[in-house]
Order: structure tokens, then sequence, then C-alpha cells
């Protein structure tokens, strides 16, 4: 099969389909950004009560409608010609497409106004006709207009203070660049004929989002060439080509132009929420992972172009040694994003598919594509250090008659080196002198690091539980916070982002009277009205932090359910947030297991063994909640972040799970490839050196890609760029190359348990019984041990003789 994708005539095969495919798939990729979602309200899963107070609310007024709040602030005090403006403003705003100015008055139902809410508590009054005090909080709090034919929908109110005015205006929300751009019409129309020190500022639900969407729409281009930026500067700096890093850059790209494309179709079919969010993800993610394929992949065939003079035949060989690898790390990562589906949030189960596609469709186009143009254009994409093959490397020049994938004439297996031609053994050079030193005493080293992530992981007691409010998602102070501050500033607290509860006329009178008994709350209206359901808007005076107000909402909520339950729903903006939080929690107790177990499956399959990934997946738990550590301390002390986003630790795993066995996976397939003609010792050694160089530039890469991320000036990307970031870097500087060889030493023979190579040399010996690795026969070979003391004893290997440079040589006769 291997040979099909860069024979020398099928390789022109594979290019035309994938011309065909690049054909198709660009038509669909540009439509990407038409079926992006990035309301909060389509996070949530319909069973969320702020999320079906959204779909009661829509079903009153046929349609979404969002408020958008002006706040127009003088700090002198608003003046008689700012007045007249404000009120050309909101005729202006009643004839601009996009802006609801006014409602009939609701005709399916009873209609509830003022005066019939007067003519209900006359019966209470006394010959004074004062209310019981009970109910003059009611009457004190309750601000429900008097009804006409049409309710007006655009209305202003004046700070007490003289120096605000707030006016609100109701759009359709149709979601994406649609609102964005009404709420610029509406901008526009401020900005005209403001008098100088008047300043206006728009917010509220609809406000953020606009800016949340401004930002992504300026910075994805810049998001890619950075990304792609990082990938160049690694791929010159390994492999010194000024040429080369065209072609797997080149891969890349279609590989994101497929996934866009796919992801396209997934989401207008309404299989899929994409976000834009998602979209930056996906960007960074193909990149830095298609670009570790190619790094893999392209090694393997510099490789074997020492030992072959046709490239063709090269690039077979490589893909069938180097291709198990990427296909085990492909794997990986896609089953472990594709556990998101499982999730409660629609934010979440979207990113897992989109990310997982993407992941799909780039180890496609690098196993398939990048073959076929890299043998397309030989060796000299190489230039100026162009591998050449040397006789004395190729497998028919081999010592004995020695064949490539089998043995020598006497039934052992073959000694190949593990180097390209001209280029030292693999466990020479810095990872291969890093082996050894482990190996004087594996177990002191995997202690002791262990130790040290423990402490990185203490800093997890700096970590802010709880989510972001709105003004905390962003870095800067956009329009939509300036907004929200002035607000706080002269309104009750509230005013501008009112909690909605949702109920029926005929429990209306009693989520009334009880709403109004709550001191937090300090004043209710009538928002809308129809099919049998009221919307009441409820001002709640904010607490002490975002988590406070959350929780004060959430207990008005248990008790309006313990009025008029199952008929009532609350929501609006921190309503929406309790409940991500809600969810994010659901889905982090029931995502990690399952993301756990399969990624263990999957590694199980690849190394048939169940040691080693238990191994694998203890390292990469370490270092995941060294991470964490680490994190929370740079976001409590080094950024100042007010908390964390909700989806940040469910994310963060995934991808660090995931990316993380994936240079495990690199590593312990080639030790395991190792291990059939060395012992499990030496092949740790051999491993960690002809992996080190290439795991490395493949982490720096994809750690590099996702630290670009820090260009989108929103805080959940940075949090979730730094945090992968700095995870990567740990897994591959640390947990790979130290923890994971100085633990596949100190187990020896018995990481592989329980397959045949379980069956070590050692294990063996002390049984009693006959040693045989590979071949019939095994011939005695001198052992040299390293200066110092050595306890005796008889051992059997079937490798050839590696003297280690500075070590002394003492001779021990194996063998009988």
């Amino acid at each position: 099969m291997t040979a099909l994708l860069c024979g020398r005539r099928t390789k022109w095969v594979v290019l035309v389909i994938w011309l065909g495919i690049i054909g198709t798939a660009v038509s669909f990729a540009g439509r990407l950004e038409s079926v992006q979602k990035d309301d909060i309200a389509a996070y949530l899963p319909e069973n969320a009560d702020s999320a079906r107070a959204v779909k009661r609310i829509l079903g009153m007024q046929g349609e979404n409608l969002s408020p958008a709040t002006i706040v127009y602030e003088r700090r002198e005090g608003v003046t008689t010609a700012d007045r007249d403006e404000i009120a050309r403003d909101m005729k202006a705003f009643a004839g601009i497409d996009g802006v609801v100015a006014e409602l009939p008055t609701p005709t399916g139902g009873k209609s509830f106004g003022r005066a019939e809410f007067d003519r209900e508590l006359k019966p209470y009054r006394d010959a004074r006709g004062r209310l019981p005090e009970q109910l003059q909080v009611v009457e004190r709090k309750l601000q429900m207009p008097r009804l006409t034919k049409t309710i007006k929908l655009i209305a202003a109110q004046r700070s007490k203070d003289g120096q605000a005015v707030q006016v609100v205006v109701i759009v359709r929300d149709q979601g994406g660049r649609e609102t964005a751009e009404v709420v610029e019409r509406v901008r526009r129309v401020v900005d005209a004929g403001r008098p100088a020190g008047l300043a206006a500022h728009i917010t509220g639900m609809v406000g953020f989002q606009a800016d949340a969407l401004a930002v992504f729409s300026t910075v994805d281009t810049n998001l890619l060439l950075a990304a792609m930026g990082v990938a160049v500067v690694v791929l010159l700096i390994t492999y010194r080509s000024v040429i080369l890093w065209l072609f797997p850059l080149s891969v890349v790209l279609v590989g994101l132009v497929v996934a866009m494309g796919v992801n396209y179709l997934l989401a207008a079919a309404e299989v899929i929420t994409v976000s834009s969010v998602a979209v930056s993800l996906l960007m960074v993610l193909v990149i830095g992972a298609g670009t570790d394929y190619a790094l893999l992949l392209i090694a393997r065939y510099r490789e074997e172009l020492g030992r072959h003079e046709d490239r063709h035949e090269a690039m077979a060989v490589a893909l069938r040694r180097a291709g198990p690898a990427v296909l085990a790390s492909a794997a990986t990562v896609v089953a472990g994003l594709l556990c998101l589906l499982v999730a409660d949030l629609n934010s979440t189960k979207g990113l897992g598919p989109v990310s997982a596609v993407g992941v799909a469709g780039v180890m496609l186009a690098m196993m398939t594509l990048l073959p076929a143009v890299m043998v397309v254009f030989g060796r000299w994409v190489f230039w100026p250090l162009i591998p050449r093959c040397r006789p004395s490397e190729r497998p028919d020049h081999a010592p004995g008659g020695e064949r490539e994938g089998g043995a020598d004439r006497s039934g052992r297996a073959p000694a190949r080196p593990s180097g390209a031609a001209g280029e030292p053994p693999a466990d020479a050079g810095i990872w291969g002198s890093l082996g050894r030193k482990i190996a004087r005493n594996p177990r002191l080293v995997w202690v002791v690091t262990v130790i040290g992530l423990g402490v990185c992981a203490s800093g997890l007691a700096s970590y802010k539980a709880g989510g972001l409010s709105n003004a905390d998602v962003f870095l800067g102070r956009p329009d939509s916070v300036v907004g929200q501050e002035a607000a706080a500033r002269h309104f009750p607290a509230g005013a501008a982002d009112p909690v909605q509860v949702v109920t029926t006329e005929q429990y209306v009178r009693d989520v009334i009277v009880d709403t109004a008994q709550r001191p937090e709350v300090t004043a209710i209206s009538l928002g809308a009205a129809g099919n049998g359901d009221i919307l009441l808007n409820v001002s709640v005076r904010a607490g002490d932090g975002e988590e406070s107000e959350q929780q004060e909402v959430l207990a008005l909520r248990d008790r309006l359910r313990a009025v008029a339950a199952p008929d009532v729903n609350v929501g609006g903006n921190v309503a929406l947030v309790a409940d991500l939080e809600r969810g994010a929690q659901r889905d982090r107790a029931l995502i990690i297991p399952l993301v756990l177990l399969v990624v263990f499956v999957v590694l199980a399959l690849l190394l048939r063994s169940l040691v080693a990934p238990l191994l694998l997946l203890a390292t990469v738990v370490v270092s995941f909640l060294a991470t964490l550590g680490i994190s929370s301390l740079a976001f409590a002390h080094l950024f100042g972040f007010a908390g964390v986003d909700q989806g940040f630790v469910l994310l963060v795993f995934v991808f660090l799970v995931a990316l993380g066995v994936d240079y495990n996976i690199f590593l312990m397939h080639r030790v395991r490839e190792e291990a059939h003609r060395h012992s499990t010792e030496h092949s740790a050694i051999l491993g960690l050196g002809a992996t080190g160089g290439v795991i490395t530039s493949a982490g720096v890469v994809l750690a590099g890609t996702f630290a670009v991320l820090v260009v989108l000036p929103l805080t959940q990307t940075v949090q979730i760029a730094f945090a992968v970031a700095v995870g990567v870097l740990l897994d591959t500087m640390i947990v790979r190359s130290v923890l994971v060889t100085a633990l596949t030493l100190d187990v020896g023979d018995a990481v592989w348990w329980p397959s045949r190579l379980a069956r070590g040399l050692s294990w063996w010996h002390r049984a009693g019984r006959p040693v045989r690795r590979q071949g019939p026969r095994v011939r005695p070979q001198v052992m040299l041990r390293p200066r110092g003391l050595v306890r005796p004893r008889v051992m059997l290997r079937s490798s050839r003789v590696v003297l280690m440079k500075g070590e002394k040589m003492e001779g021990e006769f194996s063998g009988k």
C-alpha cells in the first residue's frame, strides 16, 4: 500500500486526486464563517433552565429579540441640548433596519398591564388606600406601563444624579455578522450628531457579542500567518534547508482547507455547532499537528535516503516505518476529541468534531499527499544538506547478506544502524548521552522528576473557579465594557442586564409577589407577553463579584420553582453564565475519565502491552496537573485574570492528554521497534537518541502555534494558549525525554507485558529457561559495564556491542 502512494507512476494519480479534493473543498471552506454561532445561549443544552427561558421568550415575540443598551454620560450633568440630541437619536433608531421599535399588545391570552395589576391590588387596600407591608414592596418595585394598542420598546431612563441617560434599543438577534451590522448602524446614529463632551457607549448582551465578533474578524489572517511563521522557523532550524519548509506547510494548508470545508457541511446540516473560538483553535491545531506529522515522516525519509538509491523505495520504507506511529498519534487525538461529543454544552460538543475533522484531514494529507510531492521533487529539496546513499549503508550490502526487515543467514535479527548515512548512531549525540546518564540510576531520576512536577502542581492552590463575567472575557476595554461600567456608576445594579423570569398568566401574581420580597431585587418590569406566557425583567443588586451574583440568581430561581414549578424559567446573562458553569462541571466529571479510557485502549493496541499504556497515561496526567499549577500561578500573579473560563480545564486536559501522548507514541513505538533487536534498556536509549531531536522540534512547533493565540485579546484564548504551550513543552522536554525514559529503564522488559517482548533476558534467566529473543540461536557476547563496582552476573545479548563514550570496558563472558 505504501508503494502505491509514492510509486513512479501512482504518485501522479495521488496528486490528481488531491487536486480534485482541493477544488471541491475551497468552495465550502470560504463559507465556514457564515455558519458560526457565538451567541452564549446557543452554547447551552436545551434542558438548561436559561435555555428554556430563551425558547419561551422567542415564542412570545415570534423572533429572537435582544436588548442593546446605549449609555449617554456627561460628568458635569446632561444638558438640555444633550437631551434633545438623545431624543433625535431615539427617533432615528426606530427607522434602522433590524431595530424593533414597538410590538402590538398581546392578543393570545389575557392582557396584563398596570391597570390590570392595580385592580388585583384593590381588594387588599384598607380604608385609607394603603396596602399591607408585604404588598407595599411589590407596588414600589413594580414598574409596569399602561397598555395601549402598541408597546413602545425604545425607552429612555435618566439617572438620579443627572449625569447619564440610558436608552434601551431592541434589535433582531440573528446571530453573527447580521446582528453586528445592526449594532454598527446604531453606533453611527449615536456618533453622528453627538455634542462635544457627551460620551456614548453601546453595551448589553448584543454589545458584547458585537465586540467579540469584531475581535475574531480582524485577527484570523494574522493568527494564521503567525502560526505558519512559527512552523517555518522550526523547519528551517531543524533541516537547515531553504526550500524544504515549503512542502510540508503547503500540505498543511491543504489539510486546513479540507477540514474547513467538511466542518462547513456539518454545521450547515446542523450536525455540529461552530464558534469563532473553535475555528481559531482549528487553525493552530491543524498547523501544529500537521507540522509534527511532517517532521516525523521527513526525518524517517531522510534516514532511509541514506540507505536507498531510489527515493521512491526510501519513501515507501519511511511510510512503512513511521506510518503506524503517525496513524496511532492521529487516532489518539481524534478519539480524545470525539469524546467531547458526550458534553452537555453545545460549544464544547461542537469543538470536539471540529478539531477532530482538522486532525484527521491533515493526517490524511501528510500520509498521502506529502509523500507524493516529496518524491516528485526528489532529494534536492534538502539542499544544501542533500542526503546521499552510501553503499555500506544499503540493505543489500550489509555483512552476512543481511536483508532489510529480515534476518541474516544465521537467523539473527539484523543490527541495523539507527542513524542516516554519515550520521552518528542513534545512541550518540545529546539525546543518546542523556539516555545513558539516566540509565545509571533511572529510579532516582523518575522519583526526583515526579517530585518536581508535584511542586509545580501545588500552584493549583491559586486556581480561581467560577467562570468569567462579560467584562472579564476581554483583555482590553472595548466599548461594551466601558458602557457597562458607566451604567453601574449611575443606574441601579442589574438595570442594564436584568434577570429574565418567564412564567404563565396563572402564576404571574405569585411570581411577582414572591420576587418582590427578595431584598436583592431592586425593580420588576413587564418585558413581553404572548402564548399564555409573561416575561418579567427583574433587576438584581450586584453582589461582591461574579460568583456572588450567580448565587443570588440561582437562589431566586430555586425560590420561584417552589412557587410556580414547572411553569417558571429564569434566564438572562447571569443565569446563562451560571448554567454554563454547571454544564462545564458535569462535562469534566464525565469526559475526563472517558478520554483516559479511550487513549489507554489506543495505546494498548499500538504497543500490544498493558503496562506501557498505564505508565504513559500516568506521566501525562502528572504533566497535566503540573501544567494547571503553573498556569494557575501565572493567571493569578502574572496576568491578573479575575477567574478561569468554564471550559478551560476540560479543553486543556483533552489537548494535553491527546497531544502529550502523541510524543510518547513516537518515542515508545521506536523503542518497541528497537526492542526486537536489543534489550529494552538499550532500546530505550536508542529510541530516545533517534527521536529526541524530531520530537523536540515537533513540540516547539505545537507550543509555538498555540502560543500565537495570544494575538486574540480574549481571556479564554490566552488561557488556553498559555496552558497548552507550557504543557507541550513540559511533555517534550521533561516528561518524554526524562520521565518516560527513566520509567522504561527502571521497569525493563516488564513494560511490554503481556506481549512476548516482556519475556526479557533477565526474566528468562531468573526463571532458568533457555533464552530466545529472535532467531533460533543467541550468540554469546562480551558485555561492557560502566566504571565502578559491578556485581558479576551472567547475561546474554543478541545485539552488537556498543562502547559508550566515557565508559570503561569491563568484559564478562556470557554463555557457557
